[in-house]
């Protein structure tokens, strides 16, 4: 027993010069732990007609302007008093998770426009953050424009890594509304969250969690600071991923009258399923009635604006699952 302690001791002295290289190290977290390019099988249309009747399903491609197509799937009902335009998170496909987001929206009186990220599922082109942040202005500009779905009021709807694009959209363009689902403020207090979250021997060695230059100041600090369209901030009480607080930051910056701001925190829900809850349907409601209010008394919005966004390409400006959520796919950042 003594000739085996000593054994012990002698490999953790052995240790020790490791340890003391380590100590006070920085972690950087990198574009490729957020953004995670997904592939996933075809779209199987017939399934979903059949899945959601009360819907026309159509599969359509968008061209952005540098060429690349990237996957839609319209929703559209004949009831609809708005639409509402849905970027997901971190490895969301609509072949692999667009009938949980119909799912989510199947209660209320909405048109519904899906859309796989450059570089995930039936889109092309090679995913960054950059890229992302446009494709999604681009889009959003194509639906305006849409005879069918333009016509109504546009609702633009975020999660997670989505939330940053929907933030983007409603930086550069006045929309109808926007909702904005397990969001954060910016980068550098996300990246110090997750440090927290380790234990504390890691703590002790990493002292410090920081985000890549591609990275830095993503959020949506600067973004809830200047919105001047109705707002539903939605986060589940548990998500250990982008916790609450966030979300109350985000809410308590934004400079709107409390009918035209809403923050719904649901109790028991993770980072993936805060939006699958009575509450969130309930509080969406409650924002397409007021939009409906604002665009029937209001001159049509304004389209353009200056970003503040370091993500919105001047071309653009111009013209992730841990928690506690039911989900299926990851939305957290990977290691790499």
């Amino acid at each position: 027993m003594r000739l085996l302690g000593l054994s012990r001791l002698w490999m953790r002295l052995m240790q020790l010069p490791v340890l003391l290289v380590l100590a006070g190290c920085t972690f950087n977290v990198k574009e490729s732990n957020v953004v995670i390019s997904r592939s996933a099988p075809p779209v199987e249309i017939a399934v979903l007609q059949q899945a959601w009747p009360g819907y026309r399903v159509e599969q359509t491609g968008m061209q952005m302007a540098d060429g690349t197509e990237l996957s839609s799937l319209r929703l559209v009902r004949q009831d609809a008093i708005a639409t509402v335009l849905y970027f997901g998170g971190n490895g969301y496909t609509i072949a692999r998770h667009g009938q949980r987001t119909v799912g989510t929206y199947r209660e209320l009186p909405v048109n519904l426009v899906l859309v796989d990220h450059r570089g995930y599922g039936g889109s092309g082109g090679s995913a960054s953050l950059s890229a992302l942040m446009s494709d999604a202005i681009e889009v959003y500009d194509a639906i305006r424009v849409d005879p069918m779905l333009g016509a109504l009021p546009v609702v633009v709807h975020g999660h997670s890594l989505g939330s940053f694009m929907a933030g983007g959209v409603a930086d550069a363009r006045r929309l109808d509304g926007v909702v904005l689902e397990s969001s954060v403020t910016t980068a550098e207090a996300w990246t110090a969250h997750l440090r927290s979250k380790q234990s504390w021997w890691i703590r002790a060695l990493v002292w410090r969690v920081k985000p890549d230059a591609s990275l830095a100041g993503l959020g949506n600090a600067g973004v809830a600071g200047a919105l001047d369209e109705p707002v539903l901030f939605v986060v589940g009480a548990e998500d250990d991923v982008t916790p609450a607080g966030f979300s109350r930051e985000l809410y308590a910056s934004a400079p709107l009258p409390e009918g035209d701001r809403r923050l719904v925190v649901v109790p028991g829900r993770g980072h993936m399923d805060a939006a699958e809850s009575p509450e969130f349907r309930a509080a969406l409601r409650d924002l397409l009635a007021r939009v409906g209010r604002r665009t029937s008394v209001a001159e049509a919005p304004q389209q353009t604006r200056t970003p503040r966004s370091p993500f919105v390409a001047p071309a653009a400006a111009a013209g992730d699952d841990v928690g506690r959520g039911r989900a299926n796919y990851n939305d957290a950042p990977t290691r790499r």
